[in-house]
């Protein structure tokens, strides 16, 4: 619950005697004051839709004491916080902070529940607890933010003194139903309510790459993904399955970086979700269609994931950028004498042994592994002079 009350307690400005006041029964557990929508933990007012019945009531815990409020006043620890009451409140429209609003010109009313312990209805004691309804039908879509200036009220030298002070915390949007959510194609920026009718334009409603089983074959039959990509099988005529397991054709197993499969399920021209798989591992996947002999007449795919190439940093086409080993490296072959790696044994070679002749221990260019560089391996390396590895 939020640690600063003025904030919170104050939101409203217009009074309705005649509306039903709300009941103040939140819970605020071992708190001494706070408040219920509470901003800090990322509470709002709920949204409305325009031109329907609104209705939220905002919870209110007053402090006792003056400095529960703002720790920084001038104040003794012990001097008790009087009241709170409300000076003023504007509405101002996010999308153009210059233009505000009052309640009545959103079409909205609020009704103070001071427990009759005040004639003013928006006058809140000291150590108490309070609410506050926010009711109406909102004429206006749009976000808003609500300007609130307070007064708090104490005793300095038996003198009622107050101090007032701005906050702008508490927000609220009004607008329609609709898809909430950016992700999916029929967002609607209007919406403020999530109806549940986001959706993706697909039998299976995900948000990935689809491969469509008909009649024996799969479109896309050999796809190429991202590792991480989520890849969608609908069936659009046969029943069908999906099999990333065991060839159903060698009774082999695919030998896949991970095994998957799919139940077998009817299409219909409309498209079946048959399910989805999303591939983490790289490599190269193999599957079919273990539904008769559907696979020997051709109903089988392949599903690459991430980038293939040489994963061995000594062969001479090492790849850096490969998420799997595809097998393509080029053999690595011992060339004796070679020591420079240049795949031959020319003068190069002899010239770096010369440069260490006579090394006693660490020699880079000992070829014959006794521990030194002498004449033996000078006449090791001549044994094979000019050979091409």
């Amino acid at each position: 619950m939020m640690k600063n009350i003025f904030i919170c307690c104050l939101a409203f400005l217009l009074i309705t005697p005649l509306a039903a006041q709300c009941t103040a029964d939140f819970d605020f557990g071992i708190e001494t004051y706070g408040s219920s929508p509470d901003p800090s933990q990322g509470e709002q007012f709920v949204p409305g839709i325009t031109d329907e019945p609104y209705y939220d009531v905002l919870h209110m815990l007053i402090p006792t004491y003056v400095l529960e409020i703002d720790s920084t006043l001038p104040f003794s620890p012990t001097a008790l916080l009087d009241s709170i009451e409300l000076v003023s409140l504007v509405m101002v429209d996010l999308n153009d902070t210059l233009t505000s609003y009052s309640m009545a010109q959103l079409g909205l009313q609020v009704v103070c529940n001071n427990n009759g312990d005040s004639n003013y209805p928006c006058s809140f004691h000291g150590g108490n607890q309070y609410c506050v309804s926010i009711e109406g039908t909102p004429t206006m879509s749009g976000n808003f933010r609500a300007d609130i200036t307070v007064k708090g009220w104490t005793l300095v030298f038996g003198f009622p003194f107050g101090q007032e002070q701005l906050f702008g915390s508490l927000f609220v949007d009004f607008g329609t139903e609709g898809c909430t959510d950016p992700l999916y194609p029929n967002y609607d920026p209007a919406a403020v309510i999530d109806d549940g009718s986001c959706a993706f334009e697909n039998a299976c409603n995900l948000d990935g790459i689809e491969v469509a089983a008909s009649s024996f074959s799969y479109t896309a039959a050999d796809l190429t993904v991202n590792v991480g990509d989520l890849v969608y099988w609908v069936n659009y005529e046969g029943t069908h399955d999906v099999n990333g397991n065991v060839d159903s054709q060698t009774g082999l197993s695919f030998d896949n970086p991970e095994a998957f499969s799919l139940p077998m399920i009817s299409g219909s021209p409309s498209g079946v979700c048959m399910g989805s798989h999303t591939f983490t591992i790289p490599g190269v996947y193999s599957y079919d269609c273990s539904i008769g002999s559907h696979a020997l007449l051709g109903m089988v795919g392949t599903v690459t994931v991430g980038v293939g190439g040489c994963m061995d940093s000594e062969a001479s086409n090492y790849n850096a950028a490969a998420d799997y080993d595809d097998g393509s490296c080029n053999p690595i072959v011992d060339c004796f004498g070679d020591l420079n790696n240049d795949s031959s044994v020319t003068v190069a070679d002899l010239l770096l042994i010369l440069s260490e002749f006579g090394c006693l221990s660490g020699c880079t260019t000992d070829i014959n592994n006794d521990g030194v560089t002498t004449v033996a391996d000078l006449l090791e390396l001549l044994s094979v002079f000019g050979t091409t590895c």
